[in-house]
């Protein structure tokens, strides 16, 4: 559960009972009460006259906190996120250079080795997990071999099994996935299935520098000139909330240059068995459900381009729900 410090002072119309209101802040209370807890508190010296360290189950009930206070007059309130000691230590040597990409990532070799290494890498996870795990609509891939851009939405660090379990095997091979830079691809770390080399080798990534515009799709660029097929998420981060964000038009741009289809897939149930912010998985029932390609004529506005991907996606989401 997410750690806040909170902060209080007494107001000039709080102070006059400031050791009786101080020995019976209510912040436990009211932490308790927002099915949270107090961990700690102290006293200080100057600005605020009160530090409280307590678990909340997320930022709508630290706001609720915050502000529990607002219309009494007696006491002020600030909240912040806590962040664990050690942790911040680590994130201080830690360095923001990345690694990639690794252009043999395409050879045969590098194929060979994640090919044999899928059944421990990917295909475990659905065994595990995905019960059931169905696919809809491989038909209406029947005759395509690609290149394509494939887009699906994104709620899980899941997802990418379900994208590769669900592909014909004729692209299992030859698809490649974005994956953040400054998360999958940092220097320096020390465990090999943490560092960039390894996700480029066994999951067939590269890495997506966050805002990085039009240079973030040359290496996709290349790829897709050599024959392979792209893995994109068009919402750029894991939906906690199942709806679907808003879509960035980077995919529609690499579309539009190297004249590839769009092939639309929708996963359902991979958030409720990892959403973001969570680190066990529970299995559960996974479908997924492919969309006929789609061609976009040259020429057509990436913004257009962008809200049609978002249809189709929204059609395929749809079928589930009706």
């Amino acid at each position: 559960m997410p750690r806040y410090v909170v902060l209080s002072r007494m107001t000039e119309r709080g102070r006059h009972g400031l050791p009786k209101r101080l020995a019976s802040s209510s912040v436990a209370e009211e932490a308790v009460a927002l099915r949270g807890k107090l961990i700690e508190q102290y006293l200080l010296l100057g600005e605020w006259d009160l530090l409280s360290l307590v678990e909340l189950p997320n930022n709508t009930a630290a706001q609720m906190l915050r502000v529990a206070h607002a219309g009494r007059g007696g006491v002020e309130r600030e909240i912040l996120p806590s962040i664990d000691l050690t942790l911040f230590e680590r994130l201080l040597k830690q360095t923001t250079e990345t690694t990639g990409p690794h252009r043999w990532q395409i050879r045969f070799p590098a194929r060979l080795i994640r090919r044999l290494l899928r059944p421990y890498t990917v295909s475990q996870h659905r065994w595990r997990y995905f019960r059931p795990f169905v696919v809809e609509g491989r038909r209406n891939l029947d005759g395509f071999r690609g290149p394509a851009i494939f887009i699906a939405n994104h709620s899980s660090h899941y997802d990418m099994y379900a994208f590769i379990e669900a592909l014909p095997s004729r692209f299992r091979d030859r698809i490649y996935f974005g994956s953040a830079a400054d998360r999958w691809y940092l220097k320096g770390r020390k465990e090999i299935q943490k560092q960039g080399w390894w996700r480029s080798l066994v999951l067939g990534c590269f890495p997506i520098h966050r805002g990085g515009g039009e240079r973030s799709l040359g290496y996709p660029e290349w790829l897709i000139g050599k024959g392979n097929s792209i893995g994109i998420f068009p919402e750029g981060t894991r939906t906690t909330t199942g709806h679907f964000s808003k879509f960035r038009p980077g995919t529609a741009r690499l579309a539009l240059k190297t004249g590839v289809p769009v092939v639309p897939m929708y996963f359902e149930g991979l958030r409720k068995m990892l959403p973001k912010g969570h680190q066990t998985a529970r299995p559960g029932p996974v479908t997924v459900r492919i969309g006929r390609p789609i061609e976009f004529d040259p020429g057509m506005d990436p913004m257009h381009a962008t809200q049609l991907m978002y249809e189709a996606m929204k059609k395929l989401r749809d079928v589930g729900a009706s």
